[in-house]
Protein backbone atom coordinates (compact mmCIF):
# COMPACT_ATOMS: atom_id res chain seq x y z
CA UNK A 1 0.00 0.00 0.00
CA UNK A 2 2.77 2.37 0.61
CA UNK A 3 4.38 1.75 -2.41
CA UNK A 4 1.65 2.33 -4.33
CA UNK A 5 0.70 5.93 -2.51
CA UNK A 6 4.38 6.83 -3.15
CA UNK A 7 4.32 5.76 -6.53
CA UNK A 8 0.50 7.76 -7.52
CA UNK A 9 2.58 10.44 -5.91
CA UNK A 10 5.51 10.14 -8.16
CA UNK A 11 3.99 9.73 -11.45
CA UNK A 12 1.90 13.11 -10.47
CA UNK A 13 5.24 15.09 -9.54
CA UNK A 14 8.21 13.67 -11.07
CA UNK A 15 8.87 16.84 -13.33
CA UNK A 16 12.34 17.11 -15.11
CA UNK A 17 15.46 15.60 -15.10
CA UNK A 18 17.59 14.96 -11.62
CA UNK A 19 19.96 17.85 -12.78
CA UNK A 20 16.35 20.10 -12.85
CA UNK A 21 15.90 18.70 -9.51
CA UNK A 22 19.14 19.27 -8.18
CA UNK A 23 18.69 23.17 -9.39
CA UNK A 24 15.28 23.79 -8.71
CA UNK A 25 16.12 22.26 -5.07
CA UNK A 26 18.97 23.96 -4.43
CA UNK A 27 21.00 20.31 -3.65
CA UNK A 28 24.56 21.37 -1.93
CA UNK A 29 26.52 17.69 -2.52
CA UNK A 30 29.42 16.38 -0.26
CA UNK A 31 31.97 13.86 -0.17
CA UNK A 32 35.27 12.30 -0.48
CA UNK A 33 36.86 9.65 -2.96
CA UNK A 34 36.53 6.36 -2.41
CA UNK A 35 39.66 4.14 -2.82
CA UNK A 36 39.16 0.30 -2.20
CA UNK A 37 41.85 -2.31 -2.49
CA UNK A 38 40.09 -4.34 -5.50
CA UNK A 39 36.56 -3.33 -7.49
CA UNK A 40 34.90 -6.23 -4.60
CA UNK A 41 35.91 -4.23 -1.54
CA UNK A 42 34.24 -0.74 -3.18
CA UNK A 43 30.86 -1.41 -1.13
CA UNK A 44 31.46 -4.08 0.58
CA UNK A 45 29.88 -3.56 4.14
CA UNK A 46 28.29 0.05 3.20
CA UNK A 47 24.61 -0.45 3.30
CA UNK A 48 24.34 2.68 1.29
CA UNK A 49 26.69 4.32 -0.37
CA UNK A 50 25.09 7.52 -0.28
CA UNK A 51 22.61 9.93 1.86
CA UNK A 52 20.40 12.64 1.04
CA UNK A 53 19.66 15.03 4.40
CA UNK A 54 16.88 16.89 3.58
CA UNK A 55 14.72 19.74 5.82
CA UNK A 56 11.51 19.10 5.33
CA UNK A 57 9.70 22.12 6.99
CA UNK A 58 6.61 23.53 7.96
CA UNK A 59 5.02 27.30 9.29
CA UNK A 60 1.86 28.50 9.53
CA UNK A 61 -0.13 31.18 8.50
CA UNK A 62 -3.31 32.19 9.25
CA UNK A 63 -5.23 35.19 11.07
CA UNK A 64 -8.56 35.57 12.40
CA UNK A 65 -11.53 35.68 10.40
CA UNK A 66 -13.24 39.00 9.63
CA UNK A 67 -16.30 38.85 11.41
CA UNK A 68 -15.71 36.15 13.79
CA UNK A 69 -14.27 34.96 16.41
CA UNK A 70 -12.68 31.94 14.60
CA UNK A 71 -9.10 31.89 13.16
CA UNK A 72 -8.35 30.43 10.18
CA UNK A 73 -5.22 29.70 8.21
CA UNK A 74 -2.68 27.39 6.46
CA UNK A 75 0.08 25.24 7.55
CA UNK A 76 2.26 24.84 4.27
CA UNK A 77 5.40 22.73 4.15
CA UNK A 78 9.18 23.49 2.02
CA UNK A 79 12.42 21.94 2.06
CA UNK A 80 14.62 23.79 3.05
CA UNK A 81 18.67 22.54 3.18
CA UNK A 82 18.96 19.47 0.94
CA UNK A 83 22.50 17.79 1.29
CA UNK A 84 23.73 14.44 -1.07
CA UNK A 85 26.84 12.83 0.28
CA UNK A 86 27.92 10.43 -2.26
CA UNK A 87 31.54 9.59 -3.91
CA UNK A 88 33.06 12.52 -5.79
CA UNK A 89 35.08 9.08 -7.46
CA UNK A 90 35.49 5.25 -6.89
CA UNK A 91 38.35 4.14 -7.76
CA UNK A 92 41.23 0.63 -6.61
CA UNK A 93 44.05 -0.58 -7.86
CA UNK A 94 44.75 -0.95 -11.21
CA UNK A 95 41.81 -0.21 -12.75
CA UNK A 96 41.21 -1.14 -16.38
CA UNK A 97 39.17 1.46 -18.70
CA UNK A 98 35.79 -0.83 -18.41
CA UNK A 99 36.59 -0.81 -14.56
CA UNK A 100 36.44 2.68 -14.60
CA UNK A 101 32.98 2.76 -16.62
CA UNK A 102 31.67 0.40 -13.69
CA UNK A 103 32.89 2.72 -11.12
CA UNK A 104 31.16 5.55 -13.08
CA UNK A 105 27.86 3.74 -13.98
CA UNK A 106 28.23 3.11 -9.91
CA UNK A 107 28.84 6.72 -9.09
CA UNK A 108 25.69 7.59 -11.31
CA UNK A 109 23.04 5.03 -9.76
CA UNK A 110 23.86 6.48 -6.37
CA UNK A 111 23.15 9.96 -7.27
CA UNK A 112 20.02 9.29 -9.02
CA UNK A 113 18.36 7.40 -5.66
CA UNK A 114 19.67 10.22 -3.77
CA UNK A 115 17.82 12.36 -6.24
CA UNK A 116 15.00 9.99 -5.68
CA UNK A 117 15.09 11.20 -1.80
CA UNK A 118 14.55 14.80 -2.75
CA UNK A 119 11.75 13.61 -5.61
CA UNK A 120 9.82 11.84 -3.01
CA UNK A 121 10.09 14.78 -0.49
CA UNK A 122 8.97 17.29 -3.37
CA UNK A 123 5.60 14.00 -3.90
CA UNK A 124 5.00 14.42 -0.27
CA UNK A 125 5.56 18.47 -0.01
CA UNK A 126 2.98 19.22 -2.79
CA UNK A 127 0.41 16.24 -1.34
CA UNK A 128 0.46 18.03 1.53
CA UNK A 129 0.24 21.75 0.77
CA UNK A 130 -2.93 20.66 -1.04
CA UNK A 131 -4.47 20.02 2.26
CA UNK A 132 -7.19 23.43 3.11
CA UNK A 133 -7.47 25.79 5.77
CA UNK A 134 -7.60 25.15 9.81
CA UNK A 135 -10.09 27.23 11.25
CA UNK A 136 -10.54 27.07 15.11
CA UNK A 137 -12.44 29.21 17.62
CA UNK A 138 -9.63 30.56 19.15
CA UNK A 139 -5.63 31.61 18.74
CA UNK A 140 -4.27 28.15 21.24
CA UNK A 141 -6.70 25.75 19.37
CA UNK A 142 -5.37 27.22 16.04
CA UNK A 143 -2.08 26.83 17.24
CA UNK A 144 -2.46 23.17 18.68
CA UNK A 145 -4.04 22.29 15.28
CA UNK A 146 -1.62 23.63 13.06
CA UNK A 147 1.46 22.02 15.32
CA UNK A 148 -0.56 18.44 14.85
CA UNK A 149 -0.68 18.87 10.78
CA UNK A 150 3.13 19.90 11.15
CA UNK A 151 4.12 16.98 13.27
CA UNK A 152 1.49 14.72 10.73
CA UNK A 153 3.31 15.89 7.88
CA UNK A 154 6.86 15.46 9.07
CA UNK A 155 5.79 12.16 10.14
CA UNK A 156 4.54 11.31 6.68
CA UNK A 157 7.38 12.80 5.00
CA UNK A 158 9.63 9.81 7.29
CA UNK A 159 7.59 7.15 6.43
CA UNK A 160 7.48 7.83 2.59
CA UNK A 161 11.55 8.20 2.70
CA UNK A 162 11.58 4.67 4.66
CA UNK A 163 9.32 3.19 1.99
CA UNK A 164 11.53 4.58 -0.84
CA UNK A 165 14.31 3.01 0.53
CA UNK A 166 12.34 -0.45 1.51
CA UNK A 167 11.19 -0.61 -1.85
CA UNK A 168 14.59 0.20 -3.54
CA UNK A 169 17.03 -1.89 -0.54
CA UNK A 170 18.79 1.28 -0.32
CA UNK A 171 19.38 1.47 -4.52
CA UNK A 172 20.49 -1.64 -5.03
CA UNK A 173 17.09 -2.72 -6.45
CA UNK A 174 16.47 0.72 -7.86
CA UNK A 175 15.02 -0.96 -10.99
CA UNK A 176 12.03 -2.01 -9.28
CA UNK A 177 11.21 1.89 -8.17
CA UNK A 178 7.85 3.26 -9.90
CA UNK A 179 8.37 6.47 -12.95
CA UNK A 180 10.44 8.52 -12.95
CA UNK A 181 12.16 6.86 -9.83
CA UNK A 182 13.16 4.02 -11.60
CA UNK A 183 16.81 3.47 -13.10
CA UNK A 184 19.90 1.89 -12.47
CA UNK A 185 20.65 -0.58 -9.57
CA UNK A 186 23.13 0.82 -7.04
CA UNK A 187 25.28 -2.18 -7.66
CA UNK A 188 28.88 -2.49 -9.16
CA UNK A 189 29.71 -6.53 -11.21
CA UNK A 190 33.22 -7.24 -10.75
CA UNK A 191 34.56 -9.22 -13.33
Amino acid sequence: MKALVLALLIVAVGRGTDEEVVQRDHVRFAGGDVVAESCSDVISGIPEPGHAAIAFEYKLAGTRRAGSRDYSGRVTFSLGDVLITMPKSISWSHMSQADRERAETLRRAIYHHEVGHVRVAEAVRDALNEHGAIIAPDAFAFKAAADAAGRDGFERFRAEERAYDDDTDHGRKQHQAPGVLAGPDTVIRCR
